[in-house]
């Protein structure tokens, strides 16, 4: 890895955070039309800022897929929901532990690393990043205003941001 770029994560979560995101994660939701799971998607979503329906249709389309229902053609996440399981199973002696481990990690990187925050963000908290620039060898952050968790980069000043930190150029 000669760059690395953390986009809205680092070694120490906020708890509520993770309670909201797990709360929605794996959830068996099936949907009437794909229209229909798009807003779902959306509403889930919101704290990624404002997008065109264009924008959400990219960022989203590929969760969705067309599955045999009760009643016929449906539609559902793709993804497998197993992945919420840490979300709610997890300690708070295994969340110290893990931030524990995550932290010597997150300190053993070597390449530039760029810590992308969104400015409302309810995961990655100032501090968190402020802690990171300090503890890391190369780290520098960057807020993206108007948004929470995540940044998506599909917008043109998101994107720009990446480029300027991998290629150096605008």
């Amino acid at each position: 890895v000669r760059k690395l770029l953390l986009n809205d994560v680092g070694p120490r979560l906020a708890a509520s955070a993770v309670e909201r995101i797990g709360a929605y994660l794996g959830l068996p939701v099936r949907f009437k039309t794909f229209e229909e799971g798009l807003a779902y998607l959306q509403t889930i979503s919101a704290s990624f800022g404002r997008h065109t329906p264009e924008q959400w249709r990219e960022l989203n389309g590929a969760i969705l897929k067309p599955m045999q229902g009760a009643e016929g053609l449906e539609w559902g996440l793709h993804y497998d929901p197993a992945m919420a399981l840490p979300f709610r199973e997890t300690t708070p002696e295994q969340i110290s532990a893990g931030e524990a481990a995550l932290w010597h990690m997150f300190e053993a990187i070597q390449a530039p690393t760029l810590v992308v925050r969104g400015a409302q963000s309810d995961l990655l908290t100032r501090e968190t990043v402020a802690e990171m620039v300090s503890r890391g060898r190369n780290v520098s952050a960057v807020e993206v205003q108007d948004v929470g968790h995540a940044p998506t980069f599909i917008d043109p000043a998101q994107i720009a941001i990446a480029r300027q930190f991998f290629l150096g150029a605008a």
